[in-house]
């Protein structure tokens, strides 16, 4: 990321989100856990998972021009069956096929961190 995401290629000063070659590319986390997905709830032991994602979708991605889509975030997949396994495999193919047509999160506190 060091050597890509780099002031004058993909953002500059003054300007950042609004300079450089990836302004208005779509960018996607697709990320695995260790944990269930009540473990990353915001009552669950390691906190909210939106928390985790502040730095790298707004403090990287959207910071370098990026448009932000929601992440495909799978739970633990070590964990579950070979049945549920299968259909975190299905839910990112069907998602997949429409990801074009996606609308942008909004990278701002509250979608993080709520109201």
């Amino acid at each position: 990321m060091d050597r890509v995401l780099c002031q004058g290629f993909a953002f500059d000063i003054p300007g950042f989100d609004d300079s450089g070659f990836l302004q208005g590319k779509l960018a996607l986390l697709s990320i695995t856990t260790g944990g269930t997905a009540e473990m990353y709830s915001k009552t669950g032991v390691s906190g909210d998972f939106r928390y985790f994602l502040w730095p790298l979708q707004h403090g990287t991605l959207h910071f370098c021009g990026f448009k932000v889509l929601a992440p495909q975030i799978s739970f633990a997949p070590e964990f579950v069956s070979e049945e549920e396994r299968k259909g975190m495999l299905a839910s990112w193919s069907q998602r997949l096929k429409t990801i074009w047509k996606e609308e942008p999160i909004p990278c701002t506190p509250p979608w993080y961190f709520g109201q």
